[in-house]
């Protein structure tokens, strides 16, 4: 189980007022539910309402988490025991931005934290990357956690026997852990059975994992590399050439041993290497197409860790996808090397193409003060900023929309308790104003606007539905699917 609390920033002195306070979390995820968590925790006489765009909450632990990672997923119950407090409400399925301005939040409340995360992907920007077959990490990862907007997408497994994911994160990883489980480790997750019919039937063969930069340079961790390797379908192969452009003079000095700087860094690259190498070895191009050619492996799959390669174009090709790839070297000092394109190209056939080249976020009310350039709310250490320079006092960032879409479950919560230290700053130096609890008049302004909404009370009866339905088949839960089926809960 995760820890919260002195593992982050420094700990914070428990605060008092005779006076009410009143907040506004805008997302449920981790970092909006580990504030609302910290700031009752930290400060007497408070109310908080905690906004969600969607009707559950959670955030990308429901949605986004594999299926399969049901430990870590326990950490929602921990963070949802905010409920026990009568000064918080939620409000799911509440778009703010678009039902209620963040001007009218401004008015309402002493303050309000922006936890909303990234909610669109990051494009190739190609040729051919809306043809049919090329779907988005997000797709995917929403599809087969049975997301409403996302779990009748039409994905067809049928005839589908080489796969190519463009990005070689803990998300390429995921997906393609999922799309290999056999019917027994599906039938263990929450899946929803019409995906685990469409993944169990699947004819995959090859998952071909492919990377701008070099192995040392690749984005996944090795505890899920490593996590992966435990499955017994899964066969492992890396191409030789990629290697021998791969470990270069500057990425092997990332696999030294330097000191207190680059410890942590190159110890994990050097254990990340040293496990690779029990991987097969593909020795050439020729070996390579026998390998995507072959119709039947026994029932295994290959996973086919390609490097230095970034794509072009994508083209229809009868009933095939045609992957244009641009070849790369790496050029630069150690920690700092970028993928230079060279004058080679390649061609990767294959029957579907994911793109996992991230997330990013998007301004969901142009009052909120935005950073273009890295696409989050404009601020300082989670201040947020007015005019790119002073501070917008009682307004704050936390997550993925303070730092861009980086970092795991728990980097997010180290982010959310640097802001939290800030604002309680602003706290002892009479910076907050004093509100009282806006709960009816938030309440009035939805009727008003004919917006319905679910609040703990009612996710409480969809929480004990959906894990009453799972233990009728033995399954952690069985996810509701569709917005309108929520609706018998109200």
């Amino acid at each position: 189980m995760i820890k919260f609390g002195s593992n982050y920033a420094s700990k914070i002195q428990h605060l008092y007022s005779n006076k009410p306070f009143s907040f506004a979390i805008i997302g449920s995820g981790p970092a909006g539910l580990y504030t609302a968590k910290h700031l009752f925790n930290d400060i007497e006489n408070i109310n908080i309402h905690v906004f969600e765009q969607d009707i559950c909450p959670t955030g990308l632990i429901r949605y986004g988490m594999a299926p399969d990672h049901q430990r870590i997923k326990r950490v929602a119950e921990e963070l949802l025991t905010i409920k026990q407090y009568e000064q918080c409400h939620y409000f799911g399925g509440v778009s703010i931005g678009k039902d209620i301005s963040i001007n009218e939040l401004d008015q309402m409340y002493s303050g309000v934290f922006y936890a909303f995360g990234a909610q669109i992907d990051k494009q190739l920007n190609i040729k051919g990357e809306q043809l049919q077959n090329v779907y988005s990490a997000r797709q995917i990862v929403n599809w087969y956690n049975s997301h409403p907007d996302y779990y009748d997408i039409d994905i067809n497994f049928k005839n589908k026997n080489n796969i190519a994911i463009i990005g070689n994160g803990n998300v390429a990883l995921d997906i393609a852990r999922i799309f290999g489980l056999n019917q027994d480790e599906l039938h263990k997750t929450d899946i929803n059975e019409i995906s685990i019919q469409k993944l169990k039937n699947n004819q995959i063969n090859n998952i071909i994992i492919l990377g701008r930069r070099g192995l040392v340079q690749s984005q996944f961790s090795l505890k899920e590399l490593r996590e992966m390797t435990k499955f017994s379908q899964f066969r492992f192969l890396l191409y030789k050439p990629d290697l021998l452009w791969s470990l270069n003079e500057e990425s092997q000095t990332e696999c030294k041993d330097l000191g207190i700087n680059y410890g942590n860094v190159t110890r994990g690259n050097r254990r990340k290497l040293e496990f690779m190498k029990s991987f097969e070895i593909i020795e050439d191009e020729v070996t390579m197409n026998a390998i995507l050619k072959q119709q039947n492996n026994n029932g295994k799959i290959n996973i086919i860790l390609r490097f230095l390669l970034t794509p072009l174009e994508i083209e229809k090709k009868d009933d095939k996808l045609n992957l244009k790839l641009q070849h790369n070297q790496l050029s630069g000092k150690p920690f700092n090397q970028i993928a230079i394109p060279l004058n080679q190209q390649t061609n990767l056939e294959c029957d579907m193409i994911i793109k996992s080249v991230g997330y990013q976020s998007h301004n969901i009310d142009n009052d909120l003060p935005w950073n273009h350039e890295q696409n989050i709310v404009d601020n300082s250490d989670g201040c947020i900023k007015k005019d790119h320079q002073k501070l917008k006092t009682g307004s704050y960032t936390c997550g993925w929309i303070k730092t861009g879409p980086k970092g795991v479950i728990d980097s997010t919560f180290a982010s959310s308790q640097e802001t939290i230290v800030n604002f309680k700053n602003h706290m002892d130096a009479d910076l907050i104003r004093n509100v009282n609890d806006p709960y009816q008049q938030v309440v009035n302004i939805l009727r008003q606007r004919s917006i319905n909404y679910i609040d703990f009370k009612v996710w409480d009866r969809i929480n004990e539905y959906e894990i009453q339905q799972g233990q009728k088949q033995q399954k952690p839960r069985i996810k509701i699917t569709r917005n309108k089926d929520f609706l018998q809960f109200l």
